[in-house]
């Protein structure tokens, strides 16, 4: 927990700079006019107004994390971790079924409101306590609008709430789409958002450690993975080696990549600490790249997002395709 010497301040004069949609452009990697008109209006109607923390703070959140990873209370990635997330994506399911299947409920708990947050290599404090779901939001549609939009047939492996697919239905409606997971309760959520709405969703349960070969993906699909192939840790290899011989038209990951901090800079070595502590994915790149090298797959975007979450990075992509 962090101290409430932390608590974010309500002085709108002291956020004195703001993300504008240059730096979001930069952030995900692209020319502003990669951007569409509503990226750009997501961005304009948002308050992303920020300030650098000061320095007293940031000794102060620097000694919060160290604690925090050193405290053996941090829970692990892997093939343990299942009840712990059947409980998680259960209480969004709940919560869903009971408030008449509001998708406002199916936002990750993980993204914690009013904490500080990091960009560039450094701490900021925002004045929207949701600052992380609206950049969220700016990106999700981007991200799917780039990369989405020529396929049939689109795979999220790991949909966790299905928050995810709720975007995709509104956006493309005549698109089938998958939410796959390993917890129970996903799969109802996303059965449900095609009943109840109509859409085209449809849930599959799914196991990035034992990969059902009876699951075959479409022709002319995309794969995605956002945030929930961290939970393999260096156990990722059977889950890619399935999509490259499914080969989906493209394949896309949205991931904290370990190898990508830079470990001479103070706030990207709290990073890899709690990265490697809590054992979240490792080796994905090189494997790739060794891939990419031998003919498999040809990368098509890779791009270190420099905003996340007090403890790490967690949007940065990659994009490949299989050969």
């Amino acid at each position: 927990m962090l101290s409430d010497h932390h608590k974010i301040s309500t002085d709108m004069n002291e956020y004195d700079q703001n993300l504008n949609t240059q730096e979001f452009a930069d952030l995900f990697g692209v020319p502003i006019e990669d951007l569409s008109d509503e990226c750009n209006q997501l961005i304009a109607h948002g308050d992303f107004r920020y300030r650098m923390v000061h320095e007293e703070e940031r000794d102060q959140i620097i000694l919060d994390v160290l604690k925090r990873v050193d405290s053996g209370t941090l829970t692990k990635a892997g093939k343990e971790g299942k009840p712990r997330w059947e409980a998680g994506w259960g209480e969004n399911f709940n919560n869903f079924v009971a408030h008449n299947h509001d998708v406002s409920q199916l936002i990750p708990r993980y993204i914690h409101a009013g904490k500080p947050l990091r960009l560039y290599q450094d701490f900021i404090y925002s004045k929207d306590p949701l600052f992380e779901i609206r950049w969220y939001e700016v990106f999700q549609l981007w991200l799917f609008q780039t990369y989405l939009k020529d396929v049939e047939n689109i795979y999220e492996f790991a949909c966790g709430p299905c928050h995810n697919l709720v975007t995709l239905a509104h956006l493309y409606p005549q698109k089938n789409i998958f939410g796959l997971d390993w917890a129970e309760p996903s799969v109802k959520i996303a059965n449900l958002l095609g009943s109840v709405y109509g859409w085209k969703v449809k849930g599959m349960p799914f196991d990035f450690f034992n990969p059902d070969k009876e699951v075959k993906i479409l022709e002319n699909s995309a794969v995605m993975t956002i945030g929930g192939l961290e939970q393999t840790g260096t156990n990722h290899v059977n889950f890619i080696e399935f999509i490259m011989q499914q080969r989906p038209k493209l394949v896309i990951h949205v991931e904290p990549l370990l190898e990508w901090y830079d470990e001479m800079n103070l706030v990207d070595y709290l990073a890899i600490r709690f990265h490697k502590t809590r054992k979240y994915l490792e080796g994905l790149i090189p494997y790739l790249m060794d891939a990419a090298q031998q003919g498999r797959i040809e990368i098509i975007k890779e791009n270190r997002c420099y905003f996340g979450s007090l403890y790490h990075d967690g949007y940065s992509l990659l994009v490949w395709r299989p050969r």
